[in-house]
Order: C-alpha cells, then sequence, then structure tokens
C-alpha cells in the first residue's frame, strides 16, 4: 500500500478551542452551574 501524505490539512488552533473551552467554563461557573458542596444530603 503506497504511503501518502495529507500535506492539504488545516492545521487546528488548539488554543482557541481550549480558550473557548474556558470561557465557557467560566461562565457556567458564574451562573452557579456544576457547584460543589462538601454537604451531605444523607447524614
Amino acid at each position: 500500500m503506497p504511503h501518502t501524505s495529507d500535506n492539504d490539512k488545516k492545521a487546528q488552533d488548539h488554543n482557541a478551542l481550549r480558550h473557548e473551552k474556558n470561557m465557557m467554563r467560566e461562565k457556567n461557573r458564574k451562573a452557579g452551574k456544576h457547584q460543589y458542596s462538601k454537604k451531605t444530603d444523607h447524614l
């Protein structure tokens, strides 16, 4: 099987993706989603 390299691929900007993810996480945190509490309900 001949080896063909795919040089037409676009370089992905991982930093931009990570930045978007962090912005969403921060927005959700400020909205009070995903709150972590050590208080237990079962005691």
